[in-house]
């Protein structure tokens, strides 16, 4: 009773363990009893609560057992209402076991599909390598246990189960975007189901990101003058791999960004390219396109890509082909036929091209193509460019340009700073004159 009244009940533990249940009091205003509530963890910070009945705070209503409670009953009462519960979600758990991991990864691929095609064809292709053809599809939700993650984690290999030795393990940062996917999807298919926290725990420890997922590659830098030889290697590819190299280069874009460029976005008079911004990120950009400027040798070679083009045309394209069914009995498979014309869809369709070029200008064979895009962010910020006009320039924020760049905003800045110093020594120094 010395209590503050309050619409908040005071909790206190019932039954201690992995998943307390705890019961509460509610004290009302003047005149009304006050009530208990049983509450139960369910894990991931979940919690389901249960009104037990009222208290035997006012002497006008004894306690009788059932709709008044003593705090003796009312947690008795508590803990018996969530054995129940728990009871119940085994027998949910019993009942589901059609539910598999296979089933919970499909349906999520499936909606991811249809929120967005491109990300979501990229979780299904990660999914389906990694996870589909692993015995781990097969098992039930419910069933599922800690040493059925740990001996599916300690396959996973870059050229699929059990390929290569320890050197193909999956970087921290792939396998982190296959536990992300592979998480939502578990998770999601046993929240429908309703099944017990500890399914939800076990796959919450099972899916745990790795250490040094957020830990960025190294940076690759190409000079200027690898860069030239690169651009020239790339031209021995075929022009439309070498347009795509050659903007890549000259404007520091994603991929994803250079592909979807149409010809309207390309500005020759103005010997500028204005370039889509990205799909990274969440939300509604307030702006479609970045002005890109370009230089003139840039300019006069991706101005034939125009001709005869329409402006929502996307300007760099490539030869689309297909094999060539074979003559019966020949047991040969056929020849490869361009059929059409096609925008560049995905980074792969670099690989082979990209691989070339660097052995013909004697680059590094690890070298990727995003270093296009580092050297690019590098460049202006070495040039003496404000590091917030290098970052808008790039579709990128002032924050990832000063974490991920720093060095290099550093090295400028000393730069700048030696143009203020003066020689102390060495120097004349005229005489002190007295004045009288």
């Amino acid at each position: 009773m010395k209590l503050t009244r309050r619409d908040k009940p005071y909790f206190r533990i019932a039954r201690a363990g992995a998943l307390p249940v705890h019961l509460g009091y509610r004290r009302h205003a003047e005149g009304r009893p006050g009530s208990w509530i049983a509450r139960r963890y369910c894990g991931e910070k979940r919690y389901e609560i249960e009104a037990l009945g009222t208290a035997d705070d006012d002497p006008r209503l004894p306690a009788d057992g059932a709709a008044v409670l003593t705090f003796d009953q009312a947690q008795e009462a508590a803990k018996s209402w969530a054995d129940a519960r728990l009871v119940a979600d085994r027998a949910r758990a019993e009942g589901h076991a059609e539910l598999t991991v296979k089933r919970s990864v499909l349906s999520y691929v499936a909606l991811r599909l249809a929120r967005d095609p491109r990300a979501g064809a990229d979780a299904e292709m990660r999914l389906a390598h990694h996870v589909l053809k692993a015995p781990l599809a097969a098992l039930a939700l419910p069933s599922l246990t800690d040493a059925h993650f740990t001996k599916w984690r300690a396959g996973l290999r870059r050229g699929g189960r059990g390929a290569g030795s320890n050197k193909d393990a999956l970087a921290p940062a792939t396998l982190a975007r296959l536990l992300n996917d592979l998480r939502a999807a578990l998770r999601a298919a046993a929240m429908d189901a309703r099944l017990s926290a500890d399914v939800l725990a076990t796959i919450a420890r099972g899916c745990k990101r790795p250490e040094g997922a957020t830990r960025a590659r190294p940076k690759q830098l190409l000079s200027d003058a690898d860069l030239r030889r690169l651009v020239q290697a790339a031209e021995a590819e075929g022009a439309d791999f070498a347009a795509l190299v050659l903007m890549l280069a000259a404007t520091g874009a994603r991929f994803d960004q250079a592909a979807r460029v149409t010809v309207a976005d390309f500005q020759p008079d103005a010997r500028r390219l204005m370039l889509p911004l990205s799909r990274k990120g969440r939300g509604t950009k307030q702006q479609s396109h970045i002005a890109v400027p370009l230089p003139d040798d840039v300019v006069d070679r991706l101005r034939p890509l125009t001709a005869g083009r329409r402006g929502h045309d996307p300007l760099l394209t490539r030869w689309h082909h297909r094999q060539v069914a074979a003559e019966p009995g020949t047991g040969r498979l056929g020849p490869w036929e361009r059929v059409e014309r096609r925008a560049w869809t995905h980074a792969a369709e670099m690989t082979r091209g990209w691989n070339r070029a660097l052995a013909a200008a004697e680059l590094p064979a690890d070298l990727v193509p995003y270093s296009l895009r580092h050297s690019s962010i590098v460049r202006g910020l070495r040039a003496g460019l404000p590091v917030r006009l290098v970052a808008a320039v790039h579709d990128t924020s002032l924050s990832m340009v000063e974490k991920h760049y720093a060095a290099f905003i550093v090295d400028q800045s000393e730069e700048l700073l030696r143009r203020a110093l003066v020689p102390l020594t060495g120097a004349r120094v005229a005489p002190l004159r007295e004045v009288g």
